[in-house]
């Protein structure tokens, strides 16, 4: 497995960027509740963790209900749990790590 690091300065502090990850995955929770054209996306869990990857940070568990982007004849060919993918992240800066 090869494994690049990048380092970008910021114009902020360590403690003000993670107050700002923060935020911004907030807001996409809120935004994530309400039905869009292009699918559904549903937050299982947004919470704090202390035990991931990288020490603590913010946890979250989403699924994707793809349905709406397949044709229709093909749709009907697949399982249900075909059309949802589940998405798993572990933000806790500098490392992040989604499965």
């Amino acid at each position: 497995m090869l494994i690049k690091e990048y380092h970008i300065l910021l114009p902020m502090s360590l403690d003000e960027y993670q107050v700002a990850q923060l935020y911004m995955i907030q807001v996409r929770a809120v935004a994530s509740r309400r039905p869009r054209r292009d699918g559904w996306r549903e937050i299982l869990a947004n919470r704090p963790h202390t035990d991931g990857p990288g020490g603590s940070g913010q946890y979250t568990h989403k699924v994707y209900h793809v349905g709406s982007h397949i044709p229709g004849w093909f749709r009907a060919l697949l399982p249900k749990a075909a059309l949802q993918v589940e998405e798993e992240s572990w933000n806790a800066y500098p490392y992040t790590r989604t499965r």
